[in-house]
């Protein structure tokens, strides 16, 4: 019932106020009626003018008006009754609905007993064929029961669920700054434990003389065992006992291991800063030239390379260097025998291309050593081995700062026996500074 009056008041004020704002709009707004000014529209709330509500609650009116009246709480069929029973005799009538529940059969024709089953909308407890109990009993039982909602209310709840959204997107914003941050601090530790990575790299990784100290003592290993005879030949296990014997400065606690003056001549030693190897010039004039190199077709270049070599050994001996013309000449017909070798490569057998090749390149070597300008200490026995055992030997080469070069052909029996002799005194000499 209040409802319904509150909707016919609401109605019936909207129409007045906007017959009243359409009355108005022809008049001037603002009228002088026996004295001041008078505002037809005034501010009737903070933002809110006498027409504007007017017009607000004519909206409301005719959203109203499309609402039925049964959700509002008006009864369009209203009869009056009285409440049964002596502890309210003065009950007001209250409305009556001709399909309220009835037990007699002349107010309910659906009724034939007073029992509820008999009413075709009442609920079905017995249920029908196929169907649950309850199942199509009353046809209005299944219609959801939709209320009057006040429209204050739902402005209320509407602004309810701006706020939680707002809250809810704040949240979020906030959710998504701290893992962003989350993410940060993670690259930061990411970067500290890469540097911390490359520490660890760093101390642990070996460094280039360490890289160095292991490949000499691995050397050293192999030279006091049995070494390849590459490696004798070359030089490189002469050398690495060397090395190891003059870490000592005590050669006399070494054995006495005697050395023959014909091995020592057919060894080759160079200079600190000396370039090639004059191990084929110490015979110059008797060259074992290989038999490929003997072909006639070398003869021109071989018979005059070999004058000059032994022409430059001369003057050599005699303390003066070789000449720039006959070093050019016997560049030249290097270059001329090297030449027809390549180009006789297919009409060779291995083992004779092989050895020619093998034996120009000891020539390429002492070619390089007659350009040498401390070649004449070669032969003024400065550049020399010297010494009556292994002991002298090693003192006289740390002097000079010689070490062992390559052997020429022929002379790597003379490389073996020195190899041997060596590798006994730095043995002897390890064990006897062990014991001291």
């Amino acid at each position: 019932m209040f409802a319904s009056h509150r909707y016919l008041l609401l109605t019936a004020l909207g129409a007045a106020l906007v017959a009243a704002e359409a009355h108005a709009q022809f008049r001037n707004p603002r009228q002088v009626i026996n004295g001041p000014a008078i505002n037809t529209n005034p501010f009737i709330a903070p933002g809110l003018t006498l027409k504007q509500a007017a017009y607000n609650t004519a909206v409301l009116g005719q959203a109203y008006q499309q609402i039925p009246p049964y959700l509002l709480g008006y009864n369009p069929y209203p009869q009056t009754g009285y409440a049964a029973g002596p502890s309210l005799p003065m009950m007001p009538p209250i409305a009556a609905s001709p399909y309220a529940l009835s037990t007699t059969p002349s107010y309910n024709p659906y009724l034939g007993t007073a029992s509820l089953g008999n009413s075709p909308y009442s609920l079905s407890t017995t249920g029908t064929a196929g169907l649950p109990a309850g199942a199509y009993g009353s046809p209005y039982n299944n219609y959801p029961a939709y209320g009057y909602q006040d429209p204050f209310g739902a402005v209320l709840q509407g602004q309810a669920s701006l706020t939680s959204a707002q809250g809810q997107y704040q949240v979020n914003i906030q959710q998504a700054r701290l893992l962003r941050e989350q993410s940060r601090q993670a690259s930061f530790e990411t970067t500290r434990r890469r540097i911390e990575l490359e520490r660890w790299y760093e101390a642990t990784r070996p460094t280039a003389q360490q890289l160095r100290d292991k490949e000499v003592a691995m050397d050293l290993e192999n030279a006091r065992k049995e070494s390849p005879e590459t490696d004798v030949s070359s030089g490189k296990a002469l050398n690495v006992l060397l090395a190891s014997i003059q870490k000592s400065s005590q050669l006399n606690l070494g054995p006495n291991v005697a050395l023959d003056e014909d091995t020592l001549k057919s060894v080759n030693v160079a200079g600190a800063s000396a370039t090639g190897n004059v191990g084929m010039l110490k015979d110059a004039t008797n060259l074992s030239w290989p038999e490929a190199l003997q072909d006639s077709g070398y003869d021109l270049a071989r018979k005059r390379l070999t004058q000059n070599l032994a022409k430059s050994v001369v003057s050599l001996k005699l303390g003066d260097p070789v000449p720039e013309s006959t070093l050019k000449d016997i560049r030249a017909d290097y270059k001329m025998m090297n030449d027809k070798l390549n180009d006789d490569t297919s009409e060779l057998s291995a083992s004779q291309y092989i050895e020619a090749r093998r034996f120009l390149n000891y020539l390429y070597q002492a070619i390089r050593a007659l350009g040498d300008k401390n070649v004449v200490k070669y032969f003024n026995k400065t550049w020399a081995p010297k010494g009556k055992n292994v002991a002298e030997l090693v003192s006289h080469m740390t002097k000079e700062g010689l070490t062992f070069a390559p052997a020429a052909p022929g002379e790597q029996a003379a490389y073996k026996a020195l190899y041997l002799a060596m590798r006994q005194f730095e043995a002897g000499l390890t064990t006897a500074q062990a014991q001291k």
